[in-house]
């Protein structure tokens, strides 16, 4: 069977449906900070000079309990002394207020923040300010979620004990402690325009008192207004993910103002007062997010050329060539950065290794920026040659944010790095030399030391045709990078003077990488353990294997035994496997 043909109406026009109002308990989540925030609000709309937050035990009931069943929990009120609430059916009429129609225009005032309460429930207190002067009389009413949703009228009475002259109060439970109710209290307090005084009538409780209050743009270097904002521009402020950069009248909410880094220097980040914004929408009803529109990204830009205004104040400001541009294609003069690098510095392979970086240096014209990225062993090495070779100062880190400087792009490049190997008296790619295969053992074959190592840098410079760099080295490591010390197959030149507790540090920068499996031993056991075995390496290949078993045997003594050793006191230990003969040598012997 086909339903009923339905008319088609002429015309449709938006409303609201009944069933929405039974979803209003659902529009906030009824914490303290949405509560603050909403009433706090309404406390400066309604013109109050100054908001009074109360905490005080509920009045116990019958059975010992609090009036609502509960054990626990304080009674909470917020008092104001503005106009008072002339029709209390403005409570419950959502989507409504007895704002004037500027009011309205410049804050975009909603009607729904009562709504916050609707969770909770209240008793709201108040009595309205008369035009001719005269003291109205007061009224109360007690809403509960069944008011909020509807599905029950609430009574309102007379009440003379309302805030006189006029002014209005709201009372609500919560379960939250008293530290967390000053908290939030405190929070939402912090950049109100009026006076908050907080008092709680606990037991052991303080009196009233006025709550910090602290200007949304304190501590900037630089202002400026903007479209009935204010900007606020900081230097060096650290600001975490989604922080608040927007302060609605005490409400702060993140709008995504941007935050200007620089070259090695501070950062530059924006805040904004709404004075009288209307053109600013903020996603309604609570306002905790800003409606992503044209305005929002002027708003945006403009705070960027307002960091760039006090990037030009500065002595020494440093700006990205991206930034540098656009500030000039605004008509913003800022200085340059100087030139100044970051030293180039072989990586290492711990990746837990958080070692400050060098200092700037002076890039020079003959300065050589490392365009390239080479693995740790091989950075290692190519570090040791260079510093051999007395061109490690000319090396300097590579910055893409100077891209675009007339200093920075006409210095040379080393865009690619080759090592050659020379054996059998000719010269071979570092990969074609032979080498033995892998093993765990300790005795595994070594490979033969080549003759003479080099590196050769590929070098492009500004202009003109690209040259070659040639370093002589006395060591490089073969092999697959980011493996175990089993794995590192070190090649030094016959003619090295390289000595193997210089060669063990080399290992331990560019193989040592300690795993962080719930099952693996400290960091400190991982490295002493790659130390012992690059040790042995470094000695059995620049020594001998006897010298790199005896090296071994003393390290291990030095680590697990020689506590046991008395003091002064000669120890021999002789070994012929399985026999272990100690002979420790006499008091007077160690007196003498």
């Amino acid at each position: 069977m086909s339903p009923t043909a339905v008319p088609l109406p002429p015309t449709i026009r938006a409303r609201i449906h009944e069933s929405a109002v039974r979803r209003v308990t659902r529009i906030y989540a009824a914490t303290l900070a949405d509560i603050f925030a909403e009433t706090l609000q309404n406390s400066r709309r309604a013109g109050a000079t100054q908001v009074h937050i109360s905490v005080s035990a509920p009045v116990p009931g019958p059975a010992g309990q609090s009036p609502d069943g509960g054990e626990n929990g304080f009674t909470v009120t917020v008092a104001d002394d503005g106009q008072g609430i002339a029709d209390p059916a403005l409570l419950l009429s959502f989507g409504q207020n007895g704002w004037s129609d500027e009011l309205v225009r410049r804050e975009d005032a909603a009607g729904f923040g009562f709504a916050s309460l609707a969770r909770r429930g209240c008793t709201v207190t108040s009595r309205p300010r008369s035009p001719d002067g005269e003291t109205p009389p007061g009224w109360t009413v007690e809403l509960a979620p069944a008011h909020f949703l509807g599905e029950a009228e609430a009574e309102v009475h007379a009440d003379d004990s309302a805030p006189f002259p006029y002014g209005t109060s709201i009372s609500f439970r919560a379960g939250e402690s008293a530290g967390a109710i000053r908290n939030a209290a405190e929070n939402a307090a912090r950049h109100y325009p009026l006076p908050v005084l907080f008092e709680d009538g606990t037991e052991g409780g303080a009196g009233p008192e006025e709550l910090p209050r602290r200007a949304f743009l304190d501590g900037a270097v630089h202002a400026e207004r903007w479209r009935g904002l204010a900007f606020g521009v900081f230097r060096s402020r650290h600001r975490g993910y989604n922080d608040p950069d927007l302060n609605f009248f005490g409400l702060t909410l993140p709008v995504g103002l941007p935050a200007v880094e620089t070259v090695h220097g501070p950062v530059w980040s924006v805040c904004a007062d709404i004075q009288d914004c209307p053109e600013l929408e903020l996603v309604l009803p609570a306002r905790k997010e800003a409606v992503g529109n044209a305005f929002l990204d002027e708003m945006r830009e403009a705070a960027r050329l307002a960091a760039y205004r006090a990037m030009a104040a500065d002595p020494d400001p440093r700006p990205v060539f991206r930034d540098w541009t656009r500030a000039r294609e605004a008509g913003i003069g800022i200085a340059p950065p100087p030139a100044l690098l970051r030293p180039w510095r072989p990586s290492v392979a711990d990746v837990n290794d958080w070692r400050d970086p060098p200092k700037l240096a002076a890039a020079g014209h003959d300065a050589l920026v490392m365009a390239c990225d080479p693995e740790p062993p091989e950075a290692q090495a190519l570090w040791r040659a260079a510093e051999r070779d007395g061109i490690a100062r000319h090396l300097f880190e590579t910055d893409r944010r100077l891209e675009g400087y007339d200093w920075y792009d006409g210095l040379d490049r080393v865009t690619a790095i080759h090592v050659e190997v020379a054996a059998g008296g000719e010269w071979m790619a570092l990969d074609e030399y032979p080498l033995p295969e892998t093993s765990r053992s300790p005795a595994a074959p070594l490979p033969s030391r080549p003759a003479a190592i080099r590196f050769e840098l590929a070098v492009r410079p500004a202009s003109g045709p690209a040259r070659t760099l040639d370093l002589p080295a006395d060591l490089v490591f073969a092999g697959e990078a980011w493996g175990w010390i089993d794995d590192a197959m070190p090649l030094v030149a016959v003619d090295s003077a390289l000595q193997p507790h210089e060669l063990a540090e080399l290992l331990r920068a560019g193989f040592f990488s300690p795993s962080d499996e719930a099952d693996s031993d400290s960091w400190e056991t991982q490295r002493d353990r790659f130390d012992e075995q690059a040790l042995h390496l470094a000695t059995r290949l620049l020594l001998s294997d006897d010298e790199a078993c005896r090296t071994s045997i003393v390290e291990a003594v030095r680590r697990e035994l020689i506590w046991l050793a008395p003091r002064e006191r000669t120890v021999d230990i002789r070994i012929r496997r399985p026999d272990v003969t100690v002979t420790l040598g006499a008091a007077a012997e160690a007196a003498s």
